[in-house]
């Protein structure tokens, strides 16, 4: 009987390929997008990217499903090399890894267009593991409405809460970051992201952060959100 193992690795190959194609268009026409928004690209243009998305999203989530399939597979036949299956096991790991990028870009776009009532915002924050114990990045995006157009530039201030030797205490960005000013700058039409990088006392328990971004200008007022000292996965 002749083996089905040399027919595999070229059908995943094949598959992957595809699949490869798929993202990589994906990823270079977001980084398109991301460009034109920055320059001043419309709400109509974000529209149509968000609808790129979700086709494009759609498409992967197909070949997850079939890429699903053959793993269940490979694992009830025996006659399969173990090297066959771990290579569709990574694809298939890959495949799932660049769903959630696509589904959180999607949900990026989504945000951008759909709120169009709100003035200046902080539209997206997380927390990131630095390279050793007690560092962490944080990240934030500051947004304002498509339909606003005009510049709004100003500063941010980052308050960390927790306990300190049995106390509550609180911690300014200026007593935090490794390298910077003790605010952090911002100046744009429709979005911009914002990061710096943080270094916490070893006896410090942080547990949750206010954002505070003041714009200049008479009558702009400042905007405050507080969230979870929560890490996310980089």
């Amino acid at each position: 009987m002749k083996s089905m193992f040399p027919t595999q690795p070229s059908r995943f190959a094949r598959l992957y390929g595809a699949l490869a194609l798929v993202g990589g268009v994906g990823i270079t026409w977001a980084a398109f997008e991301l460009g034109q928004v920055r320059a001043g690209h419309s709400r109509f243009a974000a529209m149509e990217r968000e609808a790129e998305l979700r086709a494009e999203l759609a498409e992967l989530r197909r070949a997850n499903t079939e890429l699903s399939e053959q793993v269940a597979l490979l694992e009830t036949d025996g006659r399969i090399k173990a090297e066959a299956y771990k290579t569709v096991e990574q694809q298939l790991s890959d495949l799932q890894a660049e769903i959630q990028k696509q589904s959180e870009d999607i949900a990026f776009y989504r945000g951008i267009v759909g709120d169009q009532t709100s003035g200046l915002r902080v539209q997206d924050f997380g927390l990131f593991p630095g390279a050793g114990p007690g560092d962490f990045s944080v990240r934030l995006v500051l947004a304002q409405a498509l339909r606003n157009g005009r510049r709004v530039s100003g500063t941010v201030e980052l308050a960390v809460q927790g306990e300190r030797d049995g106390r509550s205490t609180v911690m300014k960005l200026g007593e935090l970051r490794v390298d910077g000013p003790d605010r952090l700058s911002f100046s744009f039409r429709y979005f911009q992201n914002l990061e710096a990088a943080l270094r916490l006392p070893s006896d410090f328990a942080p547990q949750s952060v206010t954002v505070r971004v003041r714009p200049k200008g008479k009558g702009n007022e400042p905007v405050e959100a507080s969230f979870d000292w929560e890490l996310r996965r980089g």
